[in-house]
Formats: structure tokens, C-alpha cells, sequence
């Protein structure tokens, strides 16, 4: 699955969805109108290649891994308040 951005028209939310394959709309979760899919830029993934001396490996980074790290740790702090709150 590949994951792709969307953006809601009227509240101008952005979305990450992993889905199979892209749709051009869906609805917004927030105000029910209609998210439209994001122009992703070409390179948005670089392939580096690291030896070690004993092995080499492609590692995939990112272009926007900072944006990626910000979210999830948003997520996560949220759901660490709402657990304190319910304790």
C-alpha cells in the first residue's frame, strides 16, 4: 500500500491515507466536505547506498520525514494527555 496526501477544500485540513491506489476525492472526517488529492513531488524518496565494510544496504529516506515525525509525535501526545485525563 502506498500512502498519499489529501486536502479538504472548505476547512483546508491536511491527510495522510494508505491506500492501494489513489482516488481523486473523498470526504473530509472534520466537515463532511470534499478532500482532493495532493500533487506529490517526484523525488520524494531518495535511495542511498551504505557499506559497512561487510555488507552494503539501501536505506529509503524521506523527504519530508521531519512533517512525518511532527505528526506522529502530535498523535502521540495527544493520546498520553487523554490517558492522564481519564486517570
Amino acid at each position: 500500500m502506498a500512502w498519499f496526501r489529501y486536502q479538504c477544500r472548505l476547512c483546508h485540513k491536511i491527510k495522510r491515507v494508505s491506500l492501494q491506489a489513489r482516488v481523486k476525492e473523498m470526504p473530509c472526517d472534520t466537515c463532511g466536505g470534499t478532500m482532493r488529492s495532493l500533487v506529490e513531488v517526484g523525488s520524494a524518496r531518495t535511495v542511498e547506498v551504505l557499506d559497512n565494510g561487510i555488507m552494503a544496504r539501501k536505506v529509503e529516506r524521506l523527504h519530508n520525514v521531519e512533517e512525518i515525525m511532527a505528526e506522529r509525535d502530535a498523535k502521540h501526545s495527544n493520546r498520553a494527555g487523554e490517558s492522564e485525563d481519564d486517570g
